[in-house]
């Protein structure tokens, strides 16, 4: 949870305890995969977070996906972990994220994590309707 003083007349946010050490274990598993330079103009990008089952789960359910309809909201989990991304400069600014896709499951232990896709949108691709995306000036049949 993102906590809020206010210095100044100006509001400071700052992320507590359980916030600081989530950034930490990101910043820890994304280190080695970090570029060189921060990628530049729009991209999409794919975020699954896999949690463990419930212990409620019967045994015969926990090989298989569920989806997890409990806390954290999805773009709560989303909105911090692309800040994380930001300050390890793999991208330059958030706001370059044109398509965000993100889900959340309880999953098999060995598939429990984060499984996250950073891909650049070429400048020829506009969204069209509800289909997807298809190239500038092709019109969907």
């Amino acid at each position: 949870m993102k906590r809020v003083v206010v210095i100044n007349g100006r509001p400071r946010f700052f992320h507590g305890a359980r916030q600081q050490r989530e950034a930490h274990t990101w910043a820890v598993l994304l280190r080695p995969h970090r570029p060189r330079v921060p990628m530049a103009g729009p991209v999409a990008l794919s975020l699954v977070l896999v949690y463990p089952h419930l212990r409620s789960t019967p045994k015969r359910d926990r090989e298989h996906w569920r989806p997890k309809v409990s806390k954290p909201d999805c773009d709560n989990a989303a909105k911090h972990l692309i800040d994380t991304l930001v300050q390890m400069r793999f991208l330059m600014d958030d706001q370059q994220i044109a398509v965000l896709q993100v889900s959340k499951w309880h999953g098999p232990e060995d598939q429990v994590g984060i499984r996250l896709e950073i891909q650049p949108i070429a400048a020829d691709v506009l969204p069209d309707g509800p289909n997807g995306l298809l190239p500038a000036g092709e019109k969907e049949r």
